[in-house]
Formats: structure tokens, sequence, C-alpha cells
């Protein structure tokens, strides 16, 4: 029989790359990411032109318009003043960061809300702090108005009148803030904690606070309208407010007049004095 012819098989060897071929492929690559980089930063560039040449260097949007209104008492000249933004400007131009923070940087404003009215017309509104109490410190003698975080601002010179509205706050041993900067004292943000309380309970109509002396550490005296004087311990505020009304509802059911309410016991008793 004639014998059967093997097949001879085929033996490949793996061969590593060259040093110039691995070369070639890294510079191919480099190159290739530049290529992509430079593309990106034309097109980039180009719609930063092209968005300039339709918006920001558009003369259709330059500002005519300048509208500012706040729900205070700010005048709007010196609110235009201090948003810092001048007339012919365009309105894409405007950097809104920019001119929020120009506003809130004064201590009377709280929010400020902006909004372009194309083509010509720019719109800010500003909400103002409403000033609740006025706090005087020892040193300086300097009068504050408080808003409801405790944020120091300067008595406006056309409310005159607030100062004798607003509850005072006396005998506060803190640091003076600046302008601006919230009173971290713990006494003052409870009184500011009663003033809230009060209105949102509704007891505005039944409790006037005229004043707050602070001088004492584990109390504060109070003095209320119709010449009634009461102590609160700095811990408590809704609970105490609550039992400060009581009794001047039963007082009133019995023909009484309050003149001094210790309310830092814990228990259920008042001790009450009437005049």
């Amino acid at each position: 029989m004639p014998k059967k012819l093997r097949k001879k098989r085929m033996h490949y060897s793996k061969t590593q790359p060259t040093k110039t071929l691995v070369a070639r492929r890294s510079s191919l690559v480099f190159f290739s990411l530049i290529l992509i980089v430079a593309l990106l930063f034309a097109v980039g560039h180009g719609l930063s032109y092209f968005g300039s040449f339709l918006f920001s260097n558009n003369p259709s949007f330059t500002l005519r318009t300048f509208e500012i209104s706040t729900d205070g008492r700010l005048p709007v000249p010196e609110l235009k003043r201090w948003a810092g933004i001048g007339f012919e400007t365009n309105l894409f131009a405007i950097d809104f960061k920019e001119v929020r923070q120009n506003l809130l940087s004064q201590p009377q404003i709280e929010s400020v809300s902006i909004r372009r009215n194309l083509p010509s017309t720019l719109q800010i509104q500003v909400k103002e702090r409403d000033a609740v109490a006025q706090i005087r410190f020892r040193r300086s003698g300097f009068l504050y108005f408080l808003d409801r975080h405790g944020i120091a601002m300067r008595p406006p010179p056309a409310c005159q009148s607030d100062q004798r509205i607003l509850p005072l706050i006396v005998g506060i041993k803190a640091k003076e803030p600046r302008l601006g900067e919230q009173i971290p004292d713990l006494g003052v943000l409870f009184v500011l904690e009663l003033l809230s309380l009060t209105d949102t309970l509704g007891l505005s109509s039944q409790i006037r606070f005229e004043k707050f002396n602070l001088s004492y550490s584990d109390f504060i005296r109070v003095s209320l309208n119709d010449g009634i004087s009461a102590s609160f311990p700095r811990h408590s505020a809704r609970e105490k407010l609550i039992r400060l009304v009581r009794v001047l509802q039963i007082a009133e059911e019995q023909g009484r007049h309050v003149k001094i309410v210790d309310l830092t016991p814990d228990g259920r008793n008042v001790p009450t004095i009437y005049k």
C-alpha cells in the first residue's frame, strides 16, 4: 500500500513590534489628539464669535429701559447706583451674578431677581429685609435694626418713627457686629423667636412687646404694653408665650390688671402680681 503523505503543519512565530513601529503609532495618536483639540477649540471659538455677533455685540439688544422696583423704602436711584449698570450696555453683556452681588452687599437687601425683557429692557426686583426689632449696644450706644434672622442694618433716615414702634433690645454683651452680619447672641435669637411666634400665632393684637433687657444671665426682662413686666427664661419660647397670653386672658375676665408676671418657673402656676 502506498504510504499516506503527511501534511506539513505551518508554524507561525509571534513577533514583537519593533521600536520604530511603536513610535509611529504613538506619534499618530498624539497628533490625532492635537487635531481633535484644535478642532474643538476652533468650533468653540467660532460659536463664541457667532454668539457674540448675534447677541452681546448686537446693537439691537442695547439697554434703553432700566426698571428696578422694591417692596420697601429704598430709593430707586440709589438701587440703580448700587447695581452698577450703565445705559448703552448690551443686555447680554451684563453679568447677572455681579449685579446681584452688588445689590446683596447692601445690608438692607435680602434677595434680588433679574430678568431681560428683549429687546432693550432690564427688570430688577428687590426684596428688602423687614426690621422686626432694634438693638442698642452698651459701648457705642449705636442703634441697629434687626431682621428676623438677626441681620444688623442701619436705621433708614426716613424711618425715624419706626424707632418708637419696633421693640428695643438692650443689655446685650455680645461683640458689636458689622452691618450685614448676623448677631450670634442666643438671647437675641430667643427674642426674635418670641417676636416671630407672636405673629405666627396671631397674638399681635393681644401682646405688644416694647423692650427686652438681656443683661441678666438666666432670664430676660420684658416690658409690654400697659406697663406690664414679664420675666422669660431663655428657653421654651412657645410654651412661655402661650402661658403669658393665658394669664392676661384670665386677668381680663376677672377685671384685674397685671403688673408683673414671672414665667421662669417650670410648674403650672405662674407667679403674678396685679396692680
